[in-house]
């Protein structure tokens, strides 16, 4: 029995090895929004939704997402109304792509997911989200390496992504895809670092709210356990000495 098991093991780590070395890994990036000082940058959630609207909406829909949101950052009615304005919408639509699933079925093989909560439903968030974004790669030595018979049919390949063929092209394929309202350069990075926090925002805006009332929450508890260990010591001491 003992042999059977190493043989059933030997002859499937290569297996697990494999799968193992294709695994995609991404670094952390630094993001405003987490840790316990997190907050959302107003400004570049507008970058980020600049790029998400003039460019991801193409293909993808956010029908968890309207324009009121953005209030929740800072952004005064009439703000979000000019906006919405400009994609002949009003504050409480969602925003949802024009393509139809028929046409994206025959561009891509397959119907874009919603992004709306894409930061959450990924693996490695909002980090994975970015390393996507800009991990496409068209260098044939590099691909090579992976797909030394070629890439899969209407795929494309990405550093980040399991397998590293995706369907869908290279979103951020150029600097200066989008004009920023405030002059940022619009690089790819800065672009996929923009959107991704947009799309982190979409998913979750009330996450730096969360973790600063966390914050107190742990300062409550840390206080309560205190109290509670100085009143049994008070009350032990008064039964102990009866």
């Amino acid at each position: 029995m003992p042999a059977l098991l190493f043989l059933l093991l030997a002859a499937f780590f290569p297996l697990f090895a494999a799968n193992a070395q294709q695994e995609p890994t991404f670094p952390a990036q630094k993001w405003t929004f987490q840790g316990v000082p997190g907050s959302w940058d107003k400004a570049q959630i507008l970058r980020g939704y600049t790029v998400a609207t003039q460019v991801c909406l193409a293909c993808h829909s956010f029908k968890y997402f309207t324009h009121r949101d953005l209030m929740q950052v800072g952004f005064t009615e009439s703000e979000v109304k000019t906006l919405a304005k400009a994609l002949n919408m009003n504050i409480d639509q969602p925003l949802l792509t024009a393509q139809d699933d028929e046409t994206a079925k025959a561009t891509f093989g397959k119907v874009p997911p919603d992004l709306s909560m894409i930061t959450k439903a990924r693996e490695g968030g909002p980090d994975y989200v970015y390393a996507l974004l800009t991990g496409f790669s068209e260098d044939p030595a590099e691909i090579s390496k992976t797909f030394p018979q070629g890439m899969p049919p209407n795929t494309h390949f990405n550093r980040a992504f399991p397998g590293h063929a995706i369907a869908m092209p290279s979103p951020l394929s150029a600097p200066d895809l989008v004009t920023y309202s405030d002059g940022t350069s619009a690089t790819i990075p800065q672009m996929a670092k923009d959107v991704t926090t947009f799309l982190d925002f979409v998913a979750e805006p009330e996450r730096t709210e969360r973790q600063r009332l966390g914050v107190y929450v742990l300062l409550y508890l840390v206080i309560f356990t205190l109290l509670a260990y100085v009143t049994k010591r008070a009350i032990w001491k008064d039964v102990k000495g009866h």
